[in-house]
């Protein structure tokens, strides 16, 4: 599954049919849309599913009056927050089977309503390395850096798409910051400042490139010219069949002393357009039952490698003792939900630009931080008027 970082926006345009259920998703993995054509012809539903790129949903939403919209949606829950363009279906309770992880719940809910149902959790950073030049597991950033006089000129020490923020994030909890606190933005700390210095410190090492976004990071890691990678669980299959029992996966390291918490996620299935209560209820309704029972919930750890959110299908697995997904359980430990809200989306914009002026050197890390919140708190301001 692939992080959506940012605003989302919605979608492929279609002609409505209550025959037809018309999907968008965007998760990239490739084998998700088989997934959803084996799920189809097991529900005998039909469905038009089509990959939506990432930097494509960062655009406006459709019109929540459009008669073209999509039926559906499957994407990462913190786009819930763009309710207020994208007038997501509210789910009644009898909808969300008793087997789902009601923790998985609490990031589906915006303003104590129900916006979206978990079909997928975890969607958190791991550390991921090459056996080949990495022979034991890290445990702090240091054991990182020693390693890079060790390295073949021509192999980047770790890489992760830098520019992202949702990379950032574990380095500002390791300072002990966080974006929004009680649904309000927080972004002139101490904290920030520090993880400020700190990631762009190592650029200026050469201990990451700035330059290596995530097609580029993705695809050094594959082709074993980096020793290690910060990725999403998402990627583990992929790196498997790249780097077969060369790959080694652990949760991130401590930095300097402190755990590093990323963000952990769902993904979910949600209605724009409220077309929970539309002529293709009935379909869909059938379509979010089958994504959340059994056959379809181990598949998404056979085919993906990705944690259900089905709780009997999970413990069927544990029993199986598979290293890999202890790894990525005992990962989750050192997570936190990340926020569906409205203010969340204008958090990560604003701290994409505040990231950006202060690496160019155009703010010192202080002025970044003032910056920073003003413009959050008066975009914030600007939404409550509209």
């Amino acid at each position: 599954m692939w992080r959506v970082f940012g605003v989302v926006v919605l979608l492929a345009m279609f002609p409505c049919y209550a025959t037809t259920i018309k999907l968008a998703y965007t998760m990239k993995h490739d084998n998700f849309n088989q997934l959803l054509s084996e799920l189809a012809e097991q529900t005998e539903l039909t469905v038009d599913s089509v990959l939506v790129d990432q930097k494509a949903l960062k655009v406006r939403l459709v019109q929540a009056n459009s008669a073209t919209t999509t039926d559906a949606v499957i994407f990462p829950a913190d786009h819930l927050g763009l309710n207020k363009y994208a007038n997501f279906s509210v789910i009644p309770e009898s909808l969300i089977a008793e087997t789902t992880d009601k923790r998985t719940l609490d990031t589906t809910r915006v303003n104590g309503q129900l916006l979206g149902i978990p079909i997928i959790q975890g969607n958190h950073l791991l550390l991921f390395y090459n056996t080949r030049y990495v022979k034991k597991k890290i445990n702090d950033w240091q054991d990182i850096i020693k390693l890079k006089p060790m390295l073949p000129e021509q192999v980047k020490l770790i890489t992760w798409s830098f520019m992202e923020m949702y990379w950032f994030i574990p380095f500002l909890s390791a300072f002990e910051g966080d974006l929004i606190v009680d649904d309000k933005v927080l972004l002139n700390t101490s904290a920030m400042q520090l993880a400020l210095r700190y990631v762009w410190d190592l650029n200026q090492q050469g201990i990451v490139d700035r330059e290596c976004d995530y097609s580029c990071s993705h695809a050094a890691f594959q082709n074993q010219q980096a020793a290690f990678i910060i990725n999403g669980a998402w990627a583990l299959n992929t790196y498997k069949e790249a780097l077969g029992e060369q790959l080694a996966v652990q949760p991130l390291p401590k930095l300097n002393g402190h755990f590093m918490q990323p963000y952990y996620s769902t993904f979910v299935l949600a209605f724009p357009n409220n077309s929970l209560q539309g002529p293709n209820k009935d379909n869909l309704i059938k379509f979010a039952k089958a994504v959340q029972h059994a056959p379809f919930q181990h598949l998404i750890w056979q085919k993906l490698h990705d944690i259900p959110v089905n709780t009997q299908v999970l413990t069927q697995l544990l029993e199986q003792n598979d290293d890999t997904l202890l790894t990525l359980l005992a990962a989750l430990q050192h997570t936190k939900p990340m926020p569906s809200s409205a203010t969340m989306i204008i958090a990560w914009e604003v701290l994409t630009k505040g990231f950006s002026r202060y690496g160019s050197g155009a703010l010192t890390a202080e002025q970044a931080g003032l910056f920073m919140q003003g413009l959050a708190e008066r975009s914030i301001a600007n939404e409550e008027v509209r």
